[in-house]
């Protein structure tokens, strides 16, 4: 096996790798980009004929002296240390102690497919294409590049990966370093990947077969797999801030359902993460994000409406998404706002018919669960077995437990062409999207917004009860039955407090002729999206103004009152009530068209 680097031609552009910040930014680390796509890879490759659940190992190693030398070794690290120092990357040498990173899946299928020519299976996606891939349906991946969390893990850039193939039970053994275009002290232009690999015909990098070369290699990384097929990828040069700890949250948070729902058991060093090690293990490396373990429990709670044979106790209309959430739940409210106060988990299923561009159509559907939380936590956006940490800004809620759990095919292979390349969020706007489905802004807008529609109906009614409000006004009766009089005494000074900055509201409610204008207040980047409730009513003379209200009087589901918006989207949540979502800073809703002869009472309430 040699590293065969690839010269330019003097008229080939050069287009180095400019993905990489797509695994390591504000909305995914590194570290958490490499466990999310370790295991998306070998979710996406169960063989189930071999077993149902899948297993992923993580370990790392420390190498120094002989041991190291021979990893050096294994590397070429004299060829390949001029190109290190070319693309501005420290050398390799024997000065200091390397931590070297191996993951292995079990119950996978490997890289399967034609390893001396080009097709379009696992192995050629993996090894011989950058930014396409050939998945599909539920899968978890879509773009191919993936990969590239392997070599951003290792200082060098480099890793090195040894398949066994289910379809023929061959071990190939392959690697990639993957730097930037560069050119050596001599002149000569380089491409930035360069491959572990045999030299084939016309230059083409076929993998190493030879069984000595490959025992060896799984003895000087300690690799657990014999003949079962799967997929051992090795990261030299491990990057200082990718600790098994961090490894260990990353999955807890990342790959709780597929673990909870037994699909996927992970070892970590000498920790087992699996459904019955599960809770004890978030509460005690991760404590804060699962919320002491109710977030656990949150989730194990769900876990029964994913037995086969489970059917929901609701499901919504197929229009539930053309109407108001409280109009399309209007038999069932009461006693959900009951559920839902009362502490117990709601859950919702919704239809949503998918539409290709084609014209074939497929019924699908969502699950909402929503339940009270003792703390805040943020949302759960699930797509088939992945959580989508960036999707969360589109419900916020106090102390709630939230989650939307798409894993039925159709819906799940519509998000699956949505998402980002590091998996973190959806877009309506991608190619694959544009490309396959129809009416795709909208279908994406009704997922995003049923947990936010379902909690706003739950919340509106529930009042919480003071019990000691009114001590100080009525007599309470004694022990012996008699009623005893308020204490006497001096009278109390009030102390003087000094009085309180109110704090910045982040919106401003005005009058206008025939109706009300709301506007912007005090709002960053940050706070969006948020969601604005305002209620309007006529006054009464007795009575609370927002009870009384009938249809008679207006509706602002119907003709009669005009609403204008910059930078909000308004929609009837109820006759008397709107629900405003904020997209900008700046924003403005003018309200007009009551009657001018009645008073109007206003109020507005910030829910999310």
């Amino acid at each position: 096996m040699e590293l065969l680097f690839r010269q330019l031609p003097a008229n080939e552009m050069e287009r180095p790798p400019t993905q990489r910040d797509q695994f390591d930014n504000d909305d995914v680390e590194l570290v958490d980009a490499l466990v999310r796509e370790s295991i998306q890879n070998s979710l996406d490759a169960n063989d189930r004929n071999q077993c149902e659940r899948v297993r992923v190992c993580f370990r790392v190693m420390q190498f120094s002296g002989s041991g190291l030398s021979d990893v050096l070794n294994f590397l070429k690290v004299e060829q390949l240390n001029p190109h290190l120092s070319a693309t501005g990357l420290s050398m390799l040498d024997t000065s200091e102690e390397m931590s070297v990173l191996t993951v292995e899946d079990f119950g996978t299928t490997g890289l399967t497919g034609c390893w001396d020519g080009w097709d379009q299976a696992p192995f050629c996606d993996f090894w011989r294409r950058m930014g396409r891939s050939h998945k599909g349906g539920q899968a978890l991946g879509r773009w191919g590049l993936g990969k590239l969390v392997f070599s951003s893990s290792s200082r060098a850039r480099v890793f090195l990966g040894l398949t066994v193939r289910s379809d023929d039970g061959e071990p190939l053994l392959m690697g990639q370093a993957v730097l930037t275009h560069h050119t050596l002290p001599d002149g000569t232009r380089l491409d930035s990947h360069a491959f572990y690999a045999v030299r084939g015909d016309e230059e083409f990098q076929l993998p190493e077969r030879t069984p000595q070369t490959i025992l060896a290699f799984k003895e000087l990384f300690a690799l657990k797999r014999t003949d079962e097929p799967g997929l051992s990828i090795v990261v030299p040069a491990l990057r200082d801030n990718i600790t098994l700890d961090r490894i260990c949250q990353g999955v807890l948070r990342n790959y709780f359902f597929p673990i909870l729902f037994g699909r996927l058991e992970v070892q970590v060093g000498d920790v087992l993460i699996n459904e019955s090690s599960f809770a004890e293990l978030a509460e005690k490396l991760d404590a804060e994000h699962f919320s002491g373990g109710h977030l656990a429990a949150f989730i194990q709670e769900m876990k029964s409406t994913r037995d086969p044979g489970f059917r929901p106790s609701l499901v919504l209309p197929a229009d539930w998404h053309r109407k108001d959430m409280e109009a399309v739940l209007v038999d069932r409210l009461e006693s959900l706002r009951r559920q839902f106060n009362e502490g117990a988990m709601v859950m919702v299923r919704a239809p949503v018919l998918m539409k290709r561009k084609n014209g074939e159509e497929f019924p699908s559907f969502i699950d909402a669960f929503l339940k009270r939380a003792p703390s805040d936590h943020q949302p759960l956006y699930v797509r088939h077995a992945i959580v989508l940490n960036a999707e969360h800004k589109y419900f916020r809620a106090r102390k709630v437990f939230g989650a939307l759990i798409a894993d039925d095919r159709a819906v799940s292979e519509f998000l699956g062409d949505a998402e980002n390349p590091a998996h973190t969020g959806w877009s309506a706007s991608a190619e694959k999207v544009t490309g396959k489905w129809r009416s795709a802004g909208d279908r994406l807008k009704d997922i995003r917004q049923l947990l936010k529609k379902l909690h706003n109906v739950l919340v509106s009614a529930v009042e919480t009860l003071d019990k000691d409000a009114l001590v100080s006004v009525f007599s309470l009766p004694t022990e012996d039955g008699s009623k005893q009089a308020a204490p006497k005494g001096t009278e109390a000074r009030p102390p003087k407090v000094p009085p309180i900055e109110p704090r910045p509201r982040s919106y401003r409610l005005s009058d206008l002729p025939g109706g009300f204008k709301l506007q912007d207040g005090k709002i960053s980047e940050d706070d969006l999206p948020i969601t604005i409730r305002v209620r309007a009513a006529y006054d009464v003379l007795r009575g609370n103004p927002f009870k009384k209200h009938t249809a008679a009087d207006f509706d602002f589901a119907k003709k009669g009152v005009e609403i204008e918006s910059l930078g909000a989207e308004v929609s009837a949540a109820s006759a008397n009530t709107l629900l405003v979502e904020v997209r900008k800073t700046r924003f403005v809703v003018n309200v007009t068209g009551f009657d001018a002869n009645r008073d109007l009472i206003i109020d507005a309430e910030k829910t999310s």
